[in-house]
């Protein structure tokens, strides 16, 4: 008598929907390979990072990570409307950013490097050395405090985009579930964006607020 996992039949019904949703949007079907439930990942290519409560990372391998504390929080079905703003922002909407990250961050960056490399070579100084270290670490973080917001706004539009994929009202209704749970991570999300901290996923109540803009006005 064999014994079959239940959280592996969710986790098939979660890829078959995802693949699905690969074909709506013109992405390779074997593109994503696995789900994997984890709180967070870490990858040669993408660093270390906290997967959100609401949201699913995509890493290189095609590994669809989902949180571990989500785990039988909402069904297969709720989490498409999830999954489909994921494929959307990081397949279609993310790689047009990279224009804006080479602006912000990458010129700012290598600028520096290259002019203080130059004057400390002219001036032999140990300042100039100093600020050799300072300066361009300056340069990533305000690099990185502008084009966060790109990428902020680009989520934003992936889930506009994702109604067309799935009913908008489903979209809300899934989004408030997660809040309701209460998770950390969307909570601290939740009063920084109150507070206008810079951050590359929305608040749910920006989520909603932005989802809610777009149904149209009844006369």
């Amino acid at each position: 008598m064999s014994f079959e996992d239940p959280f592996d039949k969710v986790a098939d019904r979660i890829l078959e929907m995802a693949r699905g949703l690969c074909l709506l949007l013109d992405i390779p079907v074997l593109y994503l390979k696995s789900i994997v439930w984890t709180d967070s990942t870490w990858s040669p290519r993408g660093g270390g990072r906290l997967v959100p409560s609401d949201q699913s990372l995509i890493l290189p391998a095609g590994d669809l990570c989902l949180a571990k504390r989500m785990q039988e929080k909402l069904t297969a079905e709720e989490w498409k409307p999830i999954i489909a703003s994921a494929l959307i922002y990081q397949k279609k909407l993310a790689p047009k950013l990279k224009g804006k990250a080479l602006a912000n961050i990458v010129l700012p960056v290598a600028s520096s490097v290259v002019i203080l490399g130059a004057i400390l070579a002219l001036s032999k100084n140990l300042r100039i050395a100093l600020l050799f270290l300072v300066i361009p670490t300056l340069a990533l973080l305000l690099g990185f405090n502008r084009f966060t917001p790109y990428q902020k706004r680009a989520s934003l539009e992936a889930d506009s985009q994702a109604t067309k994929l799935v009913d908008r009202g489903f979209f809300v209704e899934a989004l408030r579930k997660i809040q309701a749970l209460g998770m950390k991570d969307v909570e601290d999300r939740e009063r920084k964006a109150a507070r206008g901290s810079v951050s590359e996923f929305p608040s749910i109540t920006e989520r909603l607020d932005n989802l809610r803009s777009q149904v149209p006005q009844t006369r």
